[in-house]
């Protein structure tokens, strides 16, 4: 029986049989793979604590006919503090799920990776932050407005890893450049319209020139893995410094969610506890 080792982050997580777990990881070197963890959930058993749900470890794989077993797994970031904050656990919860829900099983894009454990492991720092700071009246506004920040970013580089990114340059009815004024987002055209074109599709949002520029903040053209990665923790600088209304923050998570579902034909569930958040 062949087996390969792997870096990966748990992105879902389900019980199976009696005492075993079925996962789905995004790793490194393979994409998102299912595998079976036999005898996982036994008080004994050697995988127990290792597959928890948007764990960071290093994996060995038996592969199999039908579905590959994990025969070893070693945690090498839990990310705790996220663990321990329910408003940081909510939103990796998210991440996850856009990110299952997004990439399909065998799909290979090392960037992908990068980006689940950059945002996870920035999480995980504004979370311990959060966890210092907080008293009676809750987790201080200015850092769930830089956790919304980071999903945010999440979400415009997964749509643009996955070739879902929206256009926001110009009007995806007429082609002509987007100016400032009253402008639309067309979740069935895929991306900004101008008021005339906008007449185009009924179910077309209003979307105002500041919630435009921050969606162009995170956007980025197709590059390489070394060039992604620079404009990555470029990104990352801009959602730490970046100080912006947090309803207009909010109100941009839940039009890409929308856009999203739309483009996958799938439903982010997990989206409802972050507005419980």
């Amino acid at each position: 029986m062949s087996t390969y080792k792997t870096e990966g982050i748990i992105v879902r997580r389900n019980n199976y049989h009696e005492s075993s777990l079925i996962l789905d990881i995004y790793t490194k070197d393979y994409g998102k793979v299912e595998a079976v963890a036999r005898s996982a959930r036994k008080e004994k058993g050697k995988l127990k604590g290792h597959l928890e749900i948007f764990l960071y470890g290093e994996f060995i794989f038996a592969r199999g006919r039908n579905v590959d077993t994990i025969t070893s797994s070693l945690t090498v970031e839990s990310f705790m503090s996220i663990r321990r904050s329910i408003p940081f656990l909510y939103a990796a919860i998210f991440v996850i799920e856009l990110a299952d829900k997004m990439i399909l099983e065998g799909h290979k894009d090392e960037r992908i990776f990068f980006l689940l454990k950059r945002i996870l492991c920035e999480l995980d720092k504004l979370a311990a932050s959060a966890l210092e700071k907080e008293s009676d009246g809750g987790i201080p506004g200015e850092i769930l407005s830089k956790r919304n920040l980071l999903i945010l970013l999440f979400q415009m580089h997964m749509m643009s890893l996955s070739g879902f990114s929206p256009e926001l340059s110009k009007c995806v009815s007429c082609a002509m450049p987007i100016v400032p004024g009253e402008n639309y987002f067309s979740f069935r055209l895929g991306g900004l319209t101008g008021k005339e074109c906008a007449k185009n599709d009924r179910r077309a949002v209003p979307i105002s020139d500041n919630e435009i520029k921050l969606m162009r903040l995170f956007q980025f053209e197709e590059v390489a893995n070394s060039e992604y990665l620079l404009i990555l923790e470029k990104h990352i600088e801009i959602a730490k410094k970046l100080k912006v209304d947090p309803k207009l923050i909010y109100r941009l998570i839940i039009l890409m969610d929308k856009f999203v579902e739309f483009n996958v034909d799938r439903d982010i569930k997990s989206v409802d506890f972050l507005r419980a958040a």
